[in-house]
């Protein structure tokens, strides 16, 4: 049933771009595509820039009291993660999902996942943040229609409520009630995670309440990441010349945030990407071609970069598995 519910919303996606390519797709889209030439250089360099960044924070969340991770091994576990979690449904969870099992064969599951958790935890504060900015700018600076206004203040709105109620159930056993729910509803077999759902608990709750200002270097690092994926549009429009002044496209990338998070189940965002950029351009009163051709460049962009995990995942070395590792369930270094 899964595997179907996926193929459709592939489907879906294929089929929306494919009418965007019809309806918009002219020589002037795929000229600008092509324009960029060695300008994708500094692109795919600005974002392995943003990779390491994220790596660099991933690394900030394991407790200093454990041996933590290189950060070679953990830029490594998020390329091949985020490449396996690209081509599964929800990517934005399954990007979650695919770098918890790649570094199950490199470190300590508990240590790791709680680690995840508490970075991807500031990811979202600091996305919430920063399209907050967005928004309240857009707001002033365009003359949108009320039900429009209306819809982004909800979205923040419910953004807002969720995180906070999800910072909240951190704090109080969250995978160990998880755990509890699933036996309620006999799926018993999972009986056999207790004690790891019951340490990763503790992890989370010990790392947020020693570790207080650490979580909110982590949350200004993420805004910071925030930054950079501007950064990246404001390149790519300027290689094209057809630059935009940096607050707009701050504004640009806050509700591109919005769009991608709405439609989150679909995989590759294939369709929702593409045509969420022309649809933001025609809300800013921009060419929507432009736009099109702005997302299929971000497009190749991402495409790039999943290559690159994929091939990581099959030429990348073999670490000890998280099993072999020392009893105590601390954290190894692997050699990569």
């Amino acid at each position: 049933m899964k595997q179907g519910t996926h193929i459709v919303l592939c489907l879906i996606g294929f089929a929306s771009l494919g009418v965007l390519l019809y309806q918009l797709s002219t020589p002037e889209v795929w000229q600008h595509v092509l324009m960029m030439g060695w300008g994708y250089v500094p692109v795919i360099g600005l974002s392995l820039v943003v990779f390491v960044h994220h790596a660099w924070i991933w690394r900030a969340c394991f407790d200093r009291g454990e041996k933590r991770p290189r950060l070679r091994q953990l830029l490594w576990v998020q390329l091949a993660g985020e490449a396996v979690g690209n081509v599964a449904p929800a990517s934005q969870v399954g990007k979650e999902v695919g770098k918890a099992i790649v570094l199950r064969d490199k470190m300590c599951v508990s240590r790791g996942v709680s680690s995840l958790v508490i970075n991807k935890t500031g990811e979202m504060i600091g996305g919430v943040i920063f399209v907050i900015g967005g928004v309240v700018l857009g707001l002033q600076r365009f003359s949108w229609p009320t039900e429009v206004r209306g819809a982004l203040i909800a979205v923040l709105a419910l953004s807002v409520l969720g995180v906070v109620w999800m910072v909240f159930r951190q704090r109080r056993s969250p995978f160990t009630r998880f755990l509890n729910l699933m036996l309620w509803l006999r799926l018993t077999f999972l009986e056999r995670f207790r004690d790891r759902a019951v340490e990763i608990d503790e992890n989370l709750a010990q790392f947020y309440r020693l570790n207080r200002w650490r979580l909110v270097g982590v949350l200004g690092l993420h805004l910071l990441g925030w930054s950079l994926g501007t950064l990246e549009i404001y390149v790519i429009l300027y290689v094209l010349g057809e630059p935009m002044p940096f607050v707009s496209v701050y504004l640009f990338h806050a509700l591109m945030i919005v769009i991608n998070a709405a439609f989150f189940f679909v995989p590759l965002g294939m369709g929702v990407f593409e045509g969420g950029h022309v649809f933001l351009f025609l809300m800013m009163g921009l060419d929507p071609k432009m736009g099109l051709a702005v997302g299929i460049i971000r497009r190749v962009r991402r495409l790039f970069w999943m290559q690159v995990g994929l091939t990581l995942l099959l030429i990348g070395p073999r670490g000890k598995r998280a099993d072999e590792i020392s009893q105590n369930d601390g954290l190894q270094q692997v050699e990569i």
